[in-house]
């Protein structure tokens, strides 16, 4: 697996779930899920056909009416079942790294997610800081991704 080296960090946020790597990328690989697990969006507006395909994007609105932006995603790198890197452009304040990894546990997976800050004012912020301030929020992301993938039931 590739990705940015603060995705190693201790400021890494890790969730065990029962739920399988599938169920997990399975959520993931569902563009239209996005604004249920991830923290401060608060619409989707489209997914690319090949999302989570790198290059594909996905187009959502982050805040809270009536002070809303409407943003896309985009896939930087994509090993399914294993690893997503997507950029976030996050205008106008730059955007940020996602790095999502999942591994097998002997009880289901874990998921990792880091996030740091890329262009913009928030590329400003020293990156411990910005992992430091972002990790409330994956780990709030990490709890809704397991849960949405708990509830999912895989073909028998």
């Amino acid at each position: 697996m590739t990705g940015p080296a603060a995705a190693d960090s201790s400021l890494t946020v890790k969730r065990d779930t029962t739920a399988t790597r599938k169920q997990v990328w399975d959520v993931i690989a569902d563009g239209w899920t996005y604004s249920q697990w991830v923290v401060g969006n608060t619409r989707m507006r489209a997914v690319d056909r090949s999302w989570p395909a790198p290059g594909s994007k996905i187009h959502h609105t982050i805040g809270v009416w009536p002070v809303v932006i409407d943003d896309e995603t985009e896939v930087e790198s994509c090993t399914p079942e294993e690893e997503l890197v997507l950029h976030a452009r996050g205008r106008p304040f730059g955007g940020a790294r996602i790095t999502l990894r999942l591994y097998d546990t002997d009880n289901g997976c874990r998921i990792e997610m880091a996030e740091v800050p890329i262009g913009g004012p928030l590329n400003l912020v020293p990156r411990r800081l910005a992992l430091m301030a972002a990790f409330p929020r994956n780990r709030e992301c990490t709890y809704r991704l397991a849960a949405l993938a708990e509830r999912r039931v895989e073909p028998e």
